[in-house]
């Protein structure tokens, strides 16, 4: 996949494993999504492999494939057992603002202009210490402290200060709740909309923005 290695990320003993990558695509057929069991290095679980084609002709919809790689990746599908332990919503939220950007990104690269489509890989893993455990000083993981899980509220003055929009584009759909209704909209200073009462809610649990992770002023 043309992308760097992916990242681990640890969680009061559960391990988490993110990368997402995509190759040039010739075939309309996209390979079936898999799940392969691991037990060594210190670590017991399972990689998550899921596949979504994007293409330039059909229009395609960030958004609606974000959602649906997501739920692929993090909730419980026919096609996968599910995870033995709860992936935590905070953690869930950035990965899939990771994945929205990156579809985004594809379609932007004037590297990619004479590609008219690309295969979607998203590995994801869920791991806990297995029985011959090593020592984990030797792997390189990310903490997830509360900036990362998302659980830093902005200020209510920050929140009250948002931009309300009335010449809303058509074809607007709010990131958060994926939403086309015309309700009222608000713009934050990294100039992303959402329906107001979504963005207001997500503010008050996290002050970051759902995609960008733009930092609004905080709760001290």
């Amino acid at each position: 996949m043309e992308r760097d290695s992916g990242s681990w990320y640890s969680n009061f003993g559960t391990w988490y494993y993110f990368d997402i990558g995509m190759t040039e695509r010739t075939q309309h057929q996209i390979p079936q999504d898999y799940e392969e069991y691991v037990d060594s290095a210190g670590r017991c679980g399972r990689f998550r492999y899921c596949h979504a084609l994007l293409d330039r002709h059909d229009n395609p919809d960030s958004t609606k494939l974000c959602h649906l790689l997501c739920k692929s990746l993090f909730e419980q599908c026919s096609k996968f057992t599910p995870w033995e332990h709860q992936i935590h919503e905070g953690f869930k939220g950035f990965r899939e603002s990771e994945i929205f950007n990156y579809l985004e990104s594809i379609c932007r690269d004037e590297r990619n202009k004479n590609i008219n489509k690309f295969l979607i890989v998203v590995k994801f893993g869920v791991f806990t210490r297995s029985n011959n455990a090593l020592d984990y000083d030797d792997f390189d993981y990310y903490d997830i402290d509360e900036e990362e899980l998302g659980f830093v509220p902005a200020s209510e003055s920050s929140i009250e200060a948002l931009e309300k929009v009335s010449d809303l584009s058509l074809g607007f759909r709010c990131a958060i709740c994926l939403e086309e209704e015309k309700e009222e909209v608000k713009r934050m200073p990294c100039r992303h909309v959402f329906h107001a009462q979504c963005i207001q809610q997500w503010l008050a649990n996290s002050h970051l923005c759902p995609l960008c992770r733009h930092a609004m002023p905080s709760v001290s």
